[in-house]
């Protein structure tokens, strides 16, 4: 009998020479199957190839190298050795089905923002049908273990398990039905009971939220299910908030609308489409609650936004002389005083106004009461072109020009009234007006105006005058079509104020 290299170590060390043959085809094929690897390493790291297209080669190259072990074999050992190829086969083929699912799920799936895959529940659910069916594999061809009796004579083990593991079975389930109805993607923002957050990781078991506190909320799947679920960025992405402004009783809402339009549009942060909006919601025995309504870009913007709003509402108060009222109640004991007066002129300018002519002077005082008085220096922006309002102003002393493209085309007196067809109609400004000299105007918003209307139903007539003219000056040389825009202004009235 011939005597080699390995029957001699096999009589040296006491083991069998056939375990010595199998030892040496295993030791070579991993020696190569590291080469390769350490080939693959480098390509990746150079860009050549991608990680998960690295690593399924590697392997794939691993059991070629194992496959060709076992070939080589002599025949007198490739017996004994079966069950050990076997079991290396197993788990090579197991990281060759993972690195497939990996790289088919990194193909047909986004990658989040930090460079990273998206982890998918179907990626994961494959991978352990996968390994349920390699183990069932080694378990009857290794081992010789029959799984069909095994499975029906252990009911009660299944039911106890079923029990034990039923909240983990009721994640996966839900995990399988958030990815198919998607009612939320990685990046979104959400909120899911009491916890918001954003979105950076869905399993099979739980979906993993980001708060704005910078904290790792991780929300098993079948609560997702169950709770409120609110998406902040779907439909859109852009978010409408609203903030409570308390003002004083005896502010006009005309003035703290104003005033809040104009924080509104210069906060950063605020989007100016949609456009913002400023609305009366509450009036108490001290005080009137009011809301500022805007909208966001995002969700992670709305604290920043909500600072800017309520800072250049502040100022904006603080500007036109609203003191904001304290959330105590003050009892003061003071004789009554009595309510100041105009001055003469103001009101002489008041009743000179042609559409308000015939008014008594108690009609006039309420109607400035209802109304806030703004002063302007010479140069300042009193109203700008395509700007959209609810108000007109009525010039008390001073003098305006109006201008329109940067051309002034006439300049407007105490007395004289701007502004008008925003209030009757809604129609956006159609020219720019600034002060030319220091100059008082009376804001006169919608429910103001629809006052004057109550008390004196013929200043609708005087309205309707007004359409005429601009209608006719308008269409000089076509009559039916300055009735008809007339017509049309006068119904746009009608559904704003009769």
């Amino acid at each position: 009998m011939t005597t080699g290299p390995l029957q001699l170590l096999a009589d040296f060390t006491g083991i069998s020479h056939a375990a010595l043959t199998v030892g040496v085809r295993l030791l070579v094929a991993l020696i190569l199957f590291a080469i390769i690897a350490a080939v693959l390493r480098l390509l990746t790291r150079r860009g050549a190839i991608s990680r998960s297209f690295g690593r399924l080669v590697k392997w794939l190259c691993g059991l070629a190298l194992l496959w060709g072990a076992q070939w080589s074999l002599p025949d007198a050992v490739a017996g004994s050795g079966e069950k050990a190829f076997s079991l290396a086969a197993l788990v090579v083929f197991w990281m060759i089905a993972r690195h497939s699912v990996d790289l088919v799920f990194l193909k047909i799936s986004p990658v989040r923002g930090d460079g990273k895959p998206v982890r998918h529940i179907l990626q994961d659910l494959t991978k352990f049908l996968i390994l349920a069916v390699l183990i069932g594999w080694g378990l009857r061809d290794i081992l010789n273990v029959q799984l069909g009796p095994l499975l029906t004579s252990s009911a009660i083990l299944t039911a106890v398990i079923g029990l034990s593991m039923q909240d983990t079975i009721g994640s996966l389930f839900s995990g399988l039905l958030l990815q198919m109805e998607k009612p939320f993607a990685e990046g979104d923002w959400i909120r899911v009971g009491d916890v918001e957050g954003k979105v950076t990781e869905v399993t099979w078991r739980y979906t993993k939220v980001i708060t704005l506190d910078a904290n790792a909320v991780l929300l098993p799947n079948n609560v997702v299910a169950k709770e409120r679920l609110v998406n902040y960025d779907r439909p859109a992405s852009h978010l409408r908030q609203i903030v409570s402004v308390p003002a004083p009783v005896d502010a006009p809402p005309v003035a703290v609308k104003s005033a809040i339009l104009t924080a509104l549009r210069r906060a950063e942060g605020v989007l100016r489409d949609p456009a913002p909006a400023a609305r009366l919601q509450e009036i108490q025995p001290d005080r009137i609650v009011y809301i500022a309504v805007y909208y966001i870009a995002a969700f992670n913007g709305r604290l920043a936004a909500a600072d800017a709003v309520l800072a250049a509402i502040w100022y904006q108060f603080m500007e036109h002389g609203i003191v904001i009222p304290a959330p105590t109640r003050q009892i003061v004991m003071t004789e009554r005083a009595e309510r100041k007066l105009p001055p003469p002129e103001q009101l002489t300018a008041l009743a000179e106004v042609k559409l308000l002519a015939g008014m008594s002077e108690t009609d006039l005082h309420m109607l400035m009461r209802a109304s806030v008085t703004r002063t302007f220096s010479p140069g300042q922006t009193v109203m700008a072109q395509g700007e959209t309002g609810t108000t007109m102003n009525i010039i008390l002393s001073g003098l305006v020009g109006v201008f329109v493209g940067g051309r002034e085309v006439a300049q407007l007196a105490a007395g004289q009234i701007f502004g008008e067809m925003a209030l009757l109609t809604g129609e956006p400004r159609a020219a720019d007006v600034r002060a030319l000299e220091p100059t008082a105007c009376l804001v006169v918003d919608r429910e103001g105006f629809r006052m004057v209307l109550t008390r004196h139903p013929v200043v609708v007539d005087r309205v309707k005058a007004i359409f005429e003219a601009r209608a006719e000056a308008n269409h000089k040389f076509s009559q039916p079509d300055a009735t008809t825009e007339a017509m049309t202004l006068f119904a746009r009235f009608r559904n704003l104020f009769l």
